[in-house]
């Protein structure tokens, strides 16, 4: 397993023990023991990582996104939220031009 991969695992399980293992079934629709095949290091599930759906549902009720910011993490990047989110009031439009922006 790389560490990449070793990684994303560890901060997998992190995103699901924030939010509860039940609570995480709940959001997701997926068994518990299905869940923990997202998070295990054992070789038949090295391959096995949450799906995008499933992990946006998590981390929309975690109190961090912890698999998002993994990648930054990794390359020493730093991640923040912003704490004054214009989308958080409705304003879409103005989160569109930054992203934009930052595209360009």
């Amino acid at each position: 397993m790389t560490r990449f991969q070793t990684y994303l695992k560890r901060h997998t399980e992190a995103l699901v023990k924030d939010v509860g293992i039940t609570a995480a079934c709940e959001l997701t629709g997926k068994l518990k023991a299905t869940l923990g095949r997202y998070y295990s290091e054992d070789a038949e599930h090295i391959g096995r990582f949450m799906p995008v759906d499933a992990l946006a549902a998590l981390e929309a009720a975690a109190s961090h996104p912890h698999v998002t910011a993994a990648p930054a993490e990794l390359r020493g990047a730093t991640f923040s939220l912003d704490q004054n989110d214009d989308n958080a009031s409705g304003n879409v439009n103005s989160g569109v031009v930054q992203l934009s922006q930052r595209v360009a």
